[in-house]
């Protein structure tokens, strides 16, 4: 618009030069010459002046003009710079997992823009409220105070059992996996404290001192294809579907007794797997398990989890555990609830273990003789029916220990010292048996009842060790001398708020009754007492991220 206004202005200028040549050469021939000289000349100056004067205004204009169209160009190239950020921004910025770098899908995960490598961070939380009665405790055993044999009525208190913080990913492509996971500790010291304290058990998933971040969890999978797989580092043996299922997924937020003391816990060694449609197949080498079956007194004395090289006293250990898929899909069978509207599943499970061990002593013995090592062979076998709404489950344990080289967990005495001598304990042999069931109430609260029971049906040796062990100063070993059978009756309920990320449970435990020394299972409630009637109520509260 401004350049056409400066071509109107050049045609007025010409015009005027026009109109004053006509005027000039059309004026009166009596003019004298001076006169028309000097108006000419009048005029010509009055042009000038004008002619300047538009030609500033030309030049203004022409300024402007460039000004506002170098304007409008770097506007839309700025309006093109921020269009590009802010799309940049909303993809980095969005939590959906398809083709994203960080997010959420069913937890927090990094992984690079094509999928190579992938980090998943997680965790648990699990606090929880325990009241434990006994209706009689035991008498000091002349005068040795003993913690396995509780003198108190009533324990109670809050907790956090559970205090865990899981890595887990794949590098290099799906077919390497990984898994580091740990658990900060609450007090619960590896030896037995004095009389009056709390009972005091070796338990693997609680560490001994309060605070301490405890390895659960540290492997490797590598997929081999056509179904096999390899795992090695640290793990849960192949064995009992008990300890197969983790503690989030538990029907009561804790396993169940027996599971506690039959099962084989975590170990170090090397796993091969394979699986299809309807079977999968597990075994391990390892550096044993987790001798758990007795509180207190070891039979076999392996305990692995995070032990340096130096420390195996496994010399040999196999482990084994076949499943076998009748109906429904195998994710339905990582947890022990099914939830309305599942479809129908049925999985049959058995377990083997076998593994030779020795004692490592004190400096000047480094281990036991030729003839003292304890040899453990496990068996186990287990049903899991899902019905869509309701669950059955029955597990079956029997350890057979030829233990000629047991001992007591006695805090820092070194076993094979006067104050903790080894002795043989001869063949014992363990029965266990579980069987729970569960019924959701509302689409949401699942009720449940559950039967523990555990007995010695081969004592061996151990019938000798009362009052106590030929030679041995300390009638200690006279609590195992005769273990009686073990018998609980479980009911609770679990409202499921956000699933099994967030629940909330509760249940109580009674036991008709009197419970041995050996299955003391601090992390169930349950204590020792002479005589029957004990119970336990637990309430807890778990947040899974």
């Amino acid at each position: 618009m401004r350049r056409m206004r400066i071509g109107q202005t050049a045609g007025v200028i010409g015009a005027s030069l026009l109109t004053l040549a006509g005027t000039t050469f059309g004026q009166d021939a009596e003019t004298s010459d001076a006169s028309a000289i000097q108006e000419m000349a009048r005029r010509l100056a009055e042009i000038e002046k004008q002619n300047g004067t538009l030609q500033s205004r030309v030049n203004e204009l022409e300024a402007a003009d460039a000004q506002t169209w170098l304007t409008q160009e770097r506007a839309d190239q700025i309006r093109g710079v921020v269009t590009d950020v802010l799309a940049d921004s909303e993809t980095r910025t969005s939590l959906q997992s398809a083709g994203m770098n960080a997010g959420w899908d069913d937890g927090f995960f990094l992984q690079s823009p094509d999928g190579r490598f992938r980090l998943e961070v997680g965790g648990m939380v699990q606090a929880r409220y325990l009241y434990s009665h006994i209706r009689e405790g035991f008498p000091p055993q002349d005068g040795q105070e003993f913690s396995a044999e509780d003198d108190l009525q009533s324990r109670s208190g809050w907790d956090i059992p559970h205090a865990r913080l899981d890595f887990r990913g794949h590098v290099f492509g799906p077919d390497t996996r990984f898994r580091v996971q740990g658990e900060f500790t609450n007090q619960r010291p590896d030896g037995f404290q004095l009389y009056s304290n709390p009972p005091v058990a070796i338990a693997p998933e609680y560490g001994s001192a309060n605070g301490n971040f405890q390895l659960l969890d540290a492997y490797i999978i590598q997929e081999l294809g056509n179904g096999f797989a390899v795992r090695v580092g640290q793990f849960k043996l192949p064995f009992d579907r008990g300890w197969e299922v983790p503690i989030a997924y538990q029907l009561t937020g804790e396993r169940d007794t027996v599971a506690v003391h039959m099962g084989l816990g975590r170990s170090q060694g090397l796993e091969l797997a394979w699986g299809s449609d309807s079977v999968r197949v597990r075994g391990a080498v390892s550096d044993g398990g987790n001798d758990r079956i007795f509180s207190g007194l070891a039979f076999s004395t392996t305990q692995p989890a995070n032990s340096p090289y130096y420390f195996s006293q496994a010399e040999v250990a196999v482990s084994a555990r076949a499943e076998f898929k009748l109906a429904g899909q195998w994710r339905d069978f990582e947890t022990m609830t099914s939830p309305p509207g599942e479809e129908f599943g049925l999985l049959l499970g058995v377990g083997a273990h076998w593994q030779r061990s020795e004692v490592l002593l004190n400096p000047t013995s480094p281990a036991t003789p030729d003839t003292q090592y304890n040899d453990w062979l496990a068996f186990t076998a287990d049903v899991t029916a899902n019905l869509g709404g309701a669950t059955i489950t029955a597990s079956g344990y029997f350890h057979k220990v030829d233990s000629s080289a047991a001992y007591l967990y006695l805090g820092f005495q070194p076993a094979g010292s006067t104050q903790n001598p080894i002795f043989d304990a001869g063949n014992v042999s363990v029965l266990g048996l579980s069987l729970y069931g569960s019924l959701y109430l509302t689409e949401d609260v699942e009720g449940y009842i559950g039967y523990d029971y555990m007995n010695v049906v081969d004592n061996g040796n151990l019938g000798e060790l009362s009052p106590a062990p030929p030679g041995n100063i300390s009638p200690l070993y006279g609590a195992y001398a005769r273990t009686s059978s073990y018998q609980g009756f479980t009911m609770g309920a679990t409202w499921y708020l956000d699933g099994e990320d967030l629940k909330w449970g509760f249940s109580a435990t009674f036991m008709p009754n009197s419970v041995s020394p050996a299955w003391t299972t601090p992390e169930t409630g349950i204590r020792s007492t002479p005589v029957s009637d004990a119970y336990v109520f637990k309430t807890y509260v778990q947040l899974l991220f």
